[in-house]
């Protein structure tokens, strides 16, 4: 049996989303190209973050989708439409489990809850409304005290700024928060420039904690 996570020490939990909070699967955006007559796509290619780069520039919020729509089919040119793009670009994001909901809302009774995630305006809206529909909740900051996406705040992870700007916007001790990712690069930008507590979430759920 797992060791249970020991969160009593903390009064501060960061909560990637992508991993952590939803389940994803990249490969399924892949096939769901490929439905769509788009072949031969490399799932890498869908996950690059290169800084600078266009999903770099639309994580944060820098580009609209539209745009970002329209600079994707310069790489695949079979025609597809806006709605199937959308459809097959999301299909990446699969559910967030009811226990997880109950967890986080027990959580945020006892210690301050913040989601830091880097993300998309196509995902969000797809997600959020997939969270009023199975749950009720219309926004996010109704199940977190605070919640952080980097196209809405332009900054992302793993970069120090985006770390920088949560740590200041609420005065955190270091010592006292425990911040959880399924990225090592974010988990490292986290602990080298605010010096967080940290968990690399792979082969965890919230299930985990010592409740």
């Amino acid at each position: 049996m797992q060791n249970k996570i020991d969160i009593s020490k903390y009064n501060t939990l960061i909560f990637d989303f992508g991993g952590v909070i939803i389940d994803i699967d990249f490969s399924l955006t892949e096939k769901m190209f490929a439905h769509f007559g788009v072949e031969n796509i490399d799932i890498n290619f869908f996950n690059d973050r290169e800084d600078g780069g266009l999903f770099d520039r639309f994580e944060r919020g820098l580009i609209s989708p539209a745009v970002f729509r329209a600079e994707m089919r310069k790489k695949i040119p079979q025609k597809i439409s806006d709605k199937e793009f959308d459809e097959a670009w999301n299909a990446l994001l699969l559910e967030i489990p009811h226990h997880r909901i109950s967890i986080l809302e027990q959580l945020k009774e006892t210690h301050t809850c913040i989601l830091l995630s880097n993300s998309n305006q196509i995902h969000y809206d797809y997600y959020r409304q997939k969270l009023e529909d199975k749950y009720s909740y219309q926004k996010f900051s109704d199940l977190f005290h605070y919640t952080y996406f980097s196209h809405e705040i332009a900054l992302r992870k793993p970069y120090p700024d985006i770390y920088e700007k949560v740590a200041k916007d609420l005065d955190l001790s270091a010592s006292k928060v425990l911040f959880m990712d399924d990225m090592l690069a974010n988990i490292e930008g986290a602990e080298n420039s605010v010096g967080w507590n940290t968990i690399l979430w792979q082969d965890k759920d919230l299930r985990d904690f010592a409740l």
